[in-house]
């Protein structure tokens, strides 16, 4: 286990990776000509963000269905930035399932209101993962790690891809997460020394990393959530194992699988704040129905209450995107993949759920929601569906259960730097303060929308104006 900071210097002191135009497949040849064609206003590679307004912020698309919603009548501004550092920016193994860079991973907000996020090339071999730091205030997002390198990760050796879960920061500012396989391991990787998932740490103050090896020998992470008042990272893997690290004590406190045949669902880990048991879904069968584990305990619970179905469809799906923290009467706000919106309290009498109907639309896949600190309003950005359909910025108003269009910017920024960010958002967060959405999404420089949308992730903030934010009703 190598935790020494000294494997920071050497990371920040490594030369930049370079591949040469003559090394390049011709995928990435051809994927080079468009990028280079559509950032006409050449946006990659700015340390600053790009800002806009403007009443076309709060113009409909044709495509919109929902019935019943209100637009905001002041339009926020929209900042944008194309990650930076994004080193090398094409590949030479571009055939593989994929090979460019993207943002898998929530966004963590720690108690000093920094915002901390992940960027990886997802490469089987030799990963490249950075990680990033925006400070409310500055105008512009950096890179403050180079993670596969605190891991000991060379060009030669098969690695994990990318960050997928959610990183956690302890009282003191360190910073927990965990690595997750980009392409699928195989025998030859396990013969040729893979393990599984790195758990790393990170000192937000001192910028001290830390490696702690492959705690689940065999298995990947790719959900994993932080008790940050308990200090436990539990996680579940490709493996249907749960494992929980004890952030103190530095060592596993279980790892195993839950009883009777029951399989934790692999994208969404919900930590109830108050009692630290997480929550999930069991998809061993269907119905699927909300299972519990208890790592005090060790206890997994599998309890009778079910999935919403989507209203529309009358379809049930998995679980998805959820807020990380309670409204004030202790409800957290949860998604499904098909779009069916549903709150959830884990309350004394024993937990209860309320349909809400759906996100957006008919169902959307709904990846990341935000609530803000009056525990009022819920944010979204809903995902685009088979139908790519463009996706606003939604505030669900707790108290009245109306959807507001904060904003679309997708056209806008398409439409002005060539860059599309039509589909895919895994990192959301709001302010401490409430008064902006950090989004961090992925995209691509193209000549025209496209649902997958990869190579060149952002960061987006979104003010949400004061007068679209009331506090009474």
């Amino acid at each position: 286990m190598k935790s020494a900071f000294s494997l920071l210097m050497l990371a920040l002191l490594l030369p930049a990776v370079t591949i040469t135009a003559a090394e390049l497949s011709a995928k990435e040849q051809k994927r080079k000509a468009l990028v280079e064609a559509s950032d006409t206003a050449r946006i990659r590679g700015r340390d600053t963000l790009i800002v806009e307004s403007g009443p076309e912020l709060l113009r409909p698309p044709d495509e919109v269905i929902l019935e019943s919603f209100d637009i905001a009548t002041t339009p926020p501004t929209v900042s944008l930035q194309i990650l930076p550092d994004l080193v090398p920016e094409f590949f030479s193994g571009a055939d593989q399932y994929m090979a460019c860079w993207a943002n898998w991973a929530e966004v963590t907000r720690g108690p000093d209101g920094r915002f901390f996020f992940a960027a990886s090339d997802h490469l089987g071999k030799g990963c490249h993962i950075n990680l990033y730091e925006y400070r409310p205030g500055d105008d512009g997002v950096r890179k403050i790690l180079d993670l596969d390198q605190v891991l000991g990760w060379n060009d030669e050796m098969y690695t994990d891809g990318k960050v997928h879960g959610h990183m956690g920061i302890m009282a003191d500012g360190t910073l927990w997460g965990a690595t997750h396989f980009g392409v699928k391991p195989t025998d030859d990787w396990y013969a040729a020394g893979y393990r599984g998932s790195w758990l790393f740490s990170y000192n937000t103050h001192t910028g001290e990393a830390a490696n702690w090896g492959v705690p689940l020998v065999g298995n990947s992470l790719p959900c994993f959530t932080v008790d940050t008042r308990r200090g436990r990272l539990v996680g579940t893997g490709e493996a249907h194992t749960i494992l929980t690290w004890d952030i103190d004590r530095k060592q596993v406190r279980f790892a195993g699988y839950p009883p009777n045949g029951w399989i934790w669902w692999q994208r969404s880990m919900l930590c109830d704040v108050e009692t630290g048991i997480f929550w999930g879904m069991d998809e061993s069968e269907k119905p699927f129905r909300l299972m519990s584990f208890d790592p005090e305990l060790n206890r997994f619970t599998r309890t009778e209450i079910t999935v919403p179905l989507n209203p529309h469809t009358g379809e049930q799906s998995q679980l998805r995107g959820h807020t990380s923290r309670p409204d004030a009467e202790g409800w957290y706000y949860w998604t499904t993949r098909n779009g069916a919106f549903f709150r959830f309290q884990a309350s004394a009498e024993g937990p209860r759920i309320e349909s809400l109907g759906v996100d957006w639309d008919r169902g959307r896949d709904t990846k990341q929601l935000a609530i803000d600190p009056t525990g009022r309003y819920v944010y979204y950005q809903p995902g685009a569906g088979k139908e790519k359909r463009r996706s606003p910025i939604v505030q669900y108003d707790t108290r009245t259960g109306r959807r507001k269009v904060i904003c679309w910017f997708q056209d806008l920024l398409f439409e002005k730097y060539g860059y599309w960010c039509g589909s895919h958002v895994y990192g959301m967060e709001i302010s401490a303060d409430g008064s902006f959405l950090l989004i961090v999404q992925n995209g691509a420089f193209t000549n025209k929308p496209v649902v997958d949308s990869f190579g060149h992730p952002s960061v987006t903030i979104v003010t949400i104006p004061e007068s679209e934010r009331p506090t009474t009703p």
